[in-house]
């Protein structure tokens, strides 16, 4: 079905190693392959390997030979490959581009020139089996991230090909959301569907598989059955292993951000409602909820980059409704959720650069700093639209905390990372805490969450219907009970339990 013989690839305009150092692989019809690696480690250039991407749109350095069902990609386009190869970019963004949700998931099966009525029976199925119905009349630029995701995939569910390479299906996905991709790829893998898919969380993917490969610096380091993939992935680090730690008291604390009864709209639905919360100085505060619920909007709160239609935020006891985005940004730092629209500079290095206020002192000592802990000094004089998702997450982080801001909020920070970087960010977020800067985490990993987090705020059709102690049955029963985990779910599928007292 798939060969891949003696594959090394380079991106063009770099001098870096090859992406892709001597790869050998061959993927057997009907076989469900969990592709896994630290970030950048090469999982997504495979994956354009497959459907043609690379040579045909990358272009770069390409030594070896892609066969698809025999025949050689290089002889082959994107547009001859579509209805053969059908991938869902790690990036939705990247992928759509239609003016309602339908229309894209239409597009694919109008450009093979299908029969009107079947085209409309495959997007009415694909859209019931996702739960997505209510967004086809959307916009997918007004959706959620999550949502975002559920789209992208349809597009590529309708047009049913053979093989299917899936870069990070379950990313920004609520645990109902994640539920019903894998039971679509289980289902797709007892048709006899080839599947290729890369993933992060892999607690939830591994078990699904029917074999298991792990890169690393461009090359394979393992291929075999999931079950002995285990002990690889955990001597890696590529689960995280979180600490034991403690919450802290938070009655004492005085208020930094108070939110009181606000309102906000897009594209006249109704995100937020009436949502009032407090943010105590020096605590770390999880935002969860459902795809959908509003998390984004409410964060986008903070620093006036939006502003509620009714009600008030308060910064330091100030309204900052009169505040300008660029004002409030040195006090409260937001990493978005898709860092691509976070970047507006050549190189990683005049990124993180531009947060450096002058006067700043040890900006440089800080700065160095940063680049170790995120593992960016191999990074630096490349372009951050370069980069791969995870090694993107982390530019976007490390510039906003250049800032030293007094408020640090984070949108989908574990996406496209590995264990070990899930680890660092952890306890860097810990220690940062320590030291009073207080932090905000939109997120879909409780994992993540139980192990920086000191309350979890949830979200739900735009309104604050809960709180949790991380860790706690209590806590534990509450997540349960909005849908964001599954009943009896252990929030850590493996590595150190939490202990929240």
């Amino acid at each position: 079905m798939i060969s891949l013989s003696n594959i090394h690839y380079r991106y063009p305009g770099t001098s870096a190693p090859a992406v892709l150092q001597g790869i050998d692989l061959t993927i057997r019809e009907g076989e469900y392959v969990l592709l896994c690696g630290r970030s950048g480690s090469g999982k997504s250039t495979f994956g354009y390997l497959l459907n043609g991407l690379i040579p045909h749109f990358f272009e770069g350095h390409l030594e070896g030979t892609v066969t698809i069902h025999g025949q050689d990609t290089k002889n082959r386009t994107v547009a001859d490959l579509l209805s053969t190869v059908g991938m869902v970019f790690q990036n939705a963004d990247a992928q759509l581009f239609n003016s309602t949700v339908e229309s894209e998931m239409a597009f694919g099966l109008e450009s093979l020139g299908f029969d009107p009525r079947k085209i409309a029976a495959k997007i009415e199925k694909t859209a019931e089996d996702l739960a997505i119905i209510p967004l086809l009349d959307r916009s997918p630029m007004s959706l959620s991230g999550g949502e975002k995701r559920l789209v992208a995939i349809a597009s590529v569910l309708c047009l049913d090909p053979p093989v299917m390479v899936l870069d990070e299906p379950l990313a920004h996905l609520d645990w109902e959301g994640a539920k019903r991709i894998r039971e679509v790829l289980r289902d797709l893998h007892r048709k006899g569907k080839t599947l290729l898919v890369i993933e992060q969380r892999m607690s939830r993917t591994l078990d699904d598989a029917s074999r298991c490969v792990i890169l690393g610096h461009g090359e394979i380091f393992f291929d075999g059955p999931p079950d002995a993939a285990w002990p690889v992935l955990d001597q890696e680090h590529l689960v995280p292993r979180y600490p034991l730690r403690r919450t802290v008291p938070l009655r004492s604390r005085e208020t930094l951000l108070q939110v009181t009864q606000i309102s906000h709209s897009i594209d006249r639905n109704p995100v937020l409602r009436d949502v009032s919360l407090e943010i105590k100085q020096g605590e770390i505060l999880a935002v969860v909820g459902k795809n959908g619920a509003g998390k984004t909007t409410l964060l986008k709160h903070f620093n006036a980059l939006f502003r509620p239609e009714k009600g008030t935020v308060l910064y330091g006891g100030e309204d900052i409704r009169s505040k300008a985005p660029s004002e409030m940004a040195a006090h409260v730092g937001i990493s978005f959720q898709n860092a691509n629209d976070q970047f507006f500079k050549n190189t990683v290095r005049d990124e993180l650069m531009v947060g450096v206020r002058p006067g700043m002192k040890d900006a440089e000592e800080w700065v160095d700093e940063l680049c170790c802990l995120f593992d960016l000094r191999g990074l630096l004089d490349l372009s951050p639209y370069r980069l791969s998702e995870g090694q993107k997450k982390r530019v976007a982080i490390a510039s906003v905390l250049v800032t030293r801001p007094r408020m640090l909020a984070l949108d989908e920070p574990t996406i496209g990372q590995d264990g070990y970087f899930l680890e660092t960010l952890a306890g860097l977020l810990v220690s940062l805490r320590e030291k009073g800067l207080t932090i905000v985490i939109v997120t879909h990993d409780l994992d993540f969450a139980q192990a920086t987090a000191d309350r979890l705020i949830i979200l739900d059709k735009g309104k604050v219907t809960g709180m949790a102690i991380p860790g706690t049955p209590t806590g534990n029963a509450v997540l349960a009970e909005m849908g964001l985990r599954g009943p009896g779910e252990p929030v850590f599928t493996r590595g150190a339990a939490n202990n929240a007292g």
